[in-house]
């Protein structure tokens, strides 16, 4: 598995090798929390980093090695589709992983541009080889 960092790296590969400078660049958020120590911290219940935005997001277990890379036209609402709230309001996962998620990461893709997402995400799934990413899905 890649690390956070490594697969990061590689979006900065991939907009210099394959977009115009002349295109917005990514907006790559900061670590997301899904279970953080404290309230208040970059972290759960808060809202999703690029919520609302076209884009790929990366899931991450406890060491940030990529799990899942995928993308949507509404990161939030999809993040929301695989973590919901439980009664006492902490995070509940509601996908099966083969490694227990701890953090996301999100790629924000300007509108305007919103196929990009789609090359991104394969981009970097062929690199990174995550452990929950399906051929062919």
């Amino acid at each position: 598995m890649k690390k956070l960092k490594d697969v990061i790296e590689k979006v900065g590969e991939y907009s210099e090798k394959y977009r115009a400078e002349s295109l917005e660049k990514f907006e790559i958020s900061g670590v997301y929390d899904l279970f953080p120590e404290s309230i208040g911290s970059n972290g759960w219940p808060s809202e999703w980093p690029n919520n609302g935005k076209y884009g790929v997001y990366l899931i991450m277990d406890k060491d940030e090695n990529v799990i899942y890379i995928g993308e949507s036209k509404n990161i939030g609402k999809r993040l929301s589709n695989y973590f919901q709230y439980s009664k006492d309001n902490s995070c509940k996962i509601m996908h099966k992983w083969s490694v227990m998620p701890k953090y996301v990461c999100t790629i924000a893709i300007n509108s305007k541009t919103w196929f990009e997402r789609l090359a991104l995400e394969e981009f970097l799934i062929y690199y990174a080889q995550p452990v929950d990413n399906k051929k062919g899905k």
